[in-house]
Formats: structure tokens, C-alpha cells, sequence
């Protein structure tokens, strides 16, 4: 069994890489197609290839569970036209125990792959990104982001220029009855541990006030997806005091998207398992491809309706993603008994 178990991981974790690489591959071919579009004076043939290039392999985890099951499908219709996978039917090895033995190659790979993308993906794409935009921005290097925060009773805009370099300061204080009680403009500041530090110029005074003030990065799903799950932590340390609970759960979901991508190949193998147990032993490899996207795009519809809804009505995050693992485990388990 030792050596059966071997080759069917072996099989399935070699399998499910080269259908991963492949929709890969097909996904930047259109991206690039798409984004040539974009060619400009600015923005060359190499600068849009690099860019596409760079993004691809962090890109490619939205289909790791849909490539993870259709490897699994493929390498049991493999094993099972060698005749293998009846000669452990034979020795009395159930259905559901054969599929978790060939879902632990696409578990290993789907950790590999999450390994490498918040080690090296997001990095790589993150330098190029910073490197593309810096050199596009050489003569526009005084103009930076403007942020405006509204605490207590002070509303202050900045512009910011580096980590904590900080210049166009606009003050606005206001009074209890909600009227501007004081409205001036700073050439500079510092930003330091989330405290603005705003000298008085020294024609007038040395005194130097100090306001909180938290510099956020816009918070939207294509900005939090393209983090890494470091960032998001340090993200929702920083925001856990400040941020509305909307934004909090928008943080939250990308954490949690990162940490159950794992959980999800597991149980979607599982879950389809039990589906797929009889389409390996009366069908081809192409009818396995099918039923693996079909499968694998009606999981993603599901997932994606229990996060949008939690995020809409302020439920839960966690259970968003909870709920089809346990929807996943409850079919396979009914699935199972039926063979």
C-alpha cells in the first residue's frame, strides 16, 4: 500500500502542478491581450509584459482549488486505466480513503505555492510596481497622495511624500457647535508612530503640536488581495482602533481568504470525490476536466456569495468562510455512504 500511496501522491501533486502552470499561463495570455490596450508613451510593449508577468503568479492562486481538483480527477483516471485503483478497491480500501491519500499531493503543493506567493510573489510583483511607478513619476516627484482625517473636533489633510515625510498640512479646528474655530496651512511635518508633529515656523514660536493621526492606504478587495497575509496582519493591527467595522471586515476576509485557500482544496477534493468516484471508472480524462471546472466554478459562486452577503448585512466574517467547508465535509460524507 506503501508504494500504491507513494506513486498516487506523486502522481496527483505532478499532475495538478502542470494544470495549475497551464491555466496559468492561458490567464496571462488574455491578460496581456487585454492590457496592450493600455500602450502608450508612458506605459511600452516590455513595461505592460513585465508588468502582467510579475502579477501572474500571485494571480494565479484564484484557480489553485479548480487546478487542484482537476489534477486529482486526471491522476485517478490515470491510475485507475492502469488498474490500480481497482486492485485497492479489492483489498477493501473505501472510496473516501483513496481520494484524502490523492489529495495530500495537492495539499502539499497548494502550502508550496502559498508559501512561495507570500515569500516571493507579492514581493517580486511589489518591486516592479514600485520601480514602474517611480520612473513614470521622476518629474512629478513633489506631488504625493493627499489624506484628509477627521478626529475629535481637528480635520487634517497632509500630502505624503515618503514613509514619514509629510508637507502641505491643512488644519481645521472646530468648535462644539460644529463651527470653524481655526483653519490654517503648514509647510511640513513628521509622521512618526502615528503622531503628527507640526513645527510652528520661528519667526512666531518654537512650539511644536503633535495630533494623532493614522496615514491609511485606501482600503479596497484589489489592494487587500494583492497583500501578503504579513501586511494584512500589520494592517489590521494598525486599523483594529480606528477603522469602521466594514473596513475591519474587509481586512479580515483577505486574511482569512489567504489562511483557508489551503482548507478549501482539501475539502473540495473531498467533497467532489465522492461525485467524481463513479466518472473515473466510466469516462476519459476530458470528461474529468469538465466536471472539475463545472465543480470547481460553482464552489467559487457559492464562496463568493457567502462573503459578499456576510460583508453586505455585517455578519461574521469567519463564518462566511467556515459555512462551506462545512457544507463541503456534510456532501462528501452523504456522497460516500451512497457508494
Amino acid at each position: 500500500m506503501k508504494i500504491y500511496a507513494k506513486h498516487l501522491i506523486l502522481k496527483s501533486f505532478v499532475t495538478s502542478l502542470f494544470v495549475w502552470l497551464t491555466m496559468v499561463c492561458l490567464d496571462f495570455s488574455v491578460s496581456f491581450v487585454m492590457e496592450l490596450e493600455n500602450l502608450s508613451n508612458t506605459n511600452s510593449f516590455l513595461s505592460i509584459f513585465l508588468t502582467t508577468l510579475t502579477e501572474q503568479p500571485h494571480k494565479g492562486l484564484q484557480y489553485l482549488e479548480s487546478s487542484m481538483l482537476i489534477g486529482t480527477l486526471i491522476a485517478l483516471t490515470i491510475f485507475n486505466q492502469q488498474g490500480n485503483l481497482v486492485f485497492l478497491r479489492s483489498l477493501g480500501f473505501s472510496p473516501s480513503k483513496i481520494i484524502l491519500i490523492t489529495a495530500i499531493g495537492p495539499l502539499l503543493l497548494s502550502f508550496l505555492l502559498v508559501t512561495l506567493d507570500e515569500f516571493v510573489f507579492v514581493e517580486i510583483s511589489d518591486e516592479y510596481n514600485i520601480l514602474h511607478t517611480s520612473t513614470h513619476k521622476e518629474n512629478d516627484s513633489d506631488q504625493g497622495t493627499y489624506s484628509w482625517q477627521l478626529t475629535d473636533q481637528n480635520l487634517i489633510g497632509v500630502q505624503n511624500l515618503s514613509s514619514n515625510k509629510i508637507s502641505a498640512i491643512h488644519l481645521i479646528q472646530f468648535n462644539e457647535a460644529g463651527e470653524v474655530s481655526r483653519a490654517q496651512k503648514f509647510n511640513s511635518g513628521v509622521l512618526e508612530n502615528n503622531q503628527l508633529s507640526i513645527p510652528y515656523p520661528k519667526e512666531f514660536s518654537a512650539q511644536i503640536e503633535i495630533f494623532p493621526f493614522l496615514l491609511q492606504p485606501s482600503l479596497n478587495q484589489k489592494t487587500l488581495e494583492r497583500s501578503s497575509l504579513r501586511s494584512l496582519l500589520d494592517i489590521q493591527k494598525r486599523y483594529s482602533s480606528v477603522s469602521t467595522h466594514h473596513d475591519l471586515s474587509l481586512i479580515k476576509s483577505a486574511i482569512y481568504s489567504k489562511f483557508f485557500l489551503p482548507i478549501f482544496v482539501m475539502g473540495i477534493i473531498f467533497s467532489a470525490g465522492s461525485l467524481m468516484f463513479g466518472l473515473v471508472r466510466s469516462g476519459g480524462i476530458g470528461r474529468q476536466i469538465v466536471f472539475g471546472i463545472f465543480f470547481g466554478l460553482l464552489f467559487d459562486l457559492t464562496k463568493d456569495l457567502f462573503i459578499t452577503s456576510f460583508l453586505t448585512y455585517q455578519w461574521p466574517i469567519l463564518m462566511a468562510y467556515l459555512l462551506p467547508i462545512f457544507l463541503l465535509v456534510t456532501a462528501g460524507w452523504i456522497g460516500y455512504r451512497r457508494i
